[in-house]
């Protein structure tokens, strides 16, 4: 859904794809609106903001979600409503740190240590997962239903208080509803799910279509028409006062989301 006209934004710091982690002293855009103070914006669409409008636009976990070329153009769409000197700042999944975990757990599987099998398999279905499941959580979700719940330190280690609060729903939600909890050795062998199931959900958004990597990630920013491409953290921006919105961490400087890559570009 677009807006009928370019919106004028009372602040000029543009959140797109906010979802429910968005401030007020942002202007909040989403496609499905959590609330009344965001924004319905198709993101595969041209913003409707006035151009230079905006002297910082941020996106967490969005980009991600769209094709190369979907992505391109929305980060394109982010330089025309940046003023010149303006900063963008985008997060997605890591692909280098997973990657590297998924080796580092193959690695030790093959050395011979027994204990590491459950976490290889975690770091392959964090690898894979959001990548192909047919249906809403896919084997995440069969995998924070079991109980226990395999290698659930480095579930938390890697995906930080977010997976937590969703481990802990689901079993609240299994000891409502006397469930019955997923046997670990079923996790990747859910129900099936029909073709037309599959495409609903397909349409809907969730899974992944792309990954990136502190390389690709910098060569996408460039191409979309951004200068200096850099890594920070989840508390370091060249936008003012960044920390203070907890966007990305908590009040105490933990990331919300410790799989994530963080890269800043500026606006040529």
């Amino acid at each position: 859904m677009r807006s009928a006209r370019p919106h004028a934004p009372a602040i000029p710091l543009l959140n797109l794809g906010c979802g429910r982690r968005r401030h007020p002293a942002w202007t909040n855009a989403d496609l499905v609106p959590s609330g009344p103070d965001v924004l319905a914006v198709d993101l595969r669409q041209p913003l409707p903001f006035a151009a230079a409008s905006f002297t910082a636009v941020y996106a967490a976990h969005v980009v991600e979600h769209l094709d190369p070329t979907a992505a391109h153009t929305l980060l394109g769409e982010a330089a025309r409503v940046l003023a010149p000197g303006g900063v963008v700042r985008i997060v997605v999944p890591d692909l280098e740190g997973i990657v590297r975990a998924y080796l580092t757990s193959l690695d030790a599987v093959s050395d011979g240590d027994g204990e590491s099998r459950w976490r290889h398999r975690w770091m392959t279905v964090e690898l894979l997962d959001q990548l192909v499941r047919s249906r809403s959580g896919g084997a995440m979700r069969r995998w924070w239903s079991c109980d226990p719940i395999p290698c659930r330190d480095l579930i938390e280690t890697r995906l930080g208080a977010e997976a937590t609060s969703a481990m802990e729903s689901l079993a609240a939600e299994r000891l409502a509803t006397n469930a019955t909890p997923v046997d670990p050795a079923t996790v990747l062998r859910g129900p099936p799910v029909g073709l037309r199931e599959e495409a609903k959900f397909a349409a809907r958004g969730e899974r992944h279509r792309w990954m990136y990597d502190r390389v690709s990630l910098a060569d996408l920013l460039r191409d979309a028409g951004f200068s200096e491409p850099r890594v920070v953290g989840p508390t370091d921006s060249a936008i003012p006062g960044f920390a203070g919105y907890e966007l990305d961490a908590d009040a105490a400087g933990r990331p919300h989301k410790p799989d994530s890559l963080f890269m800043e570009g500026v606006r040529r």
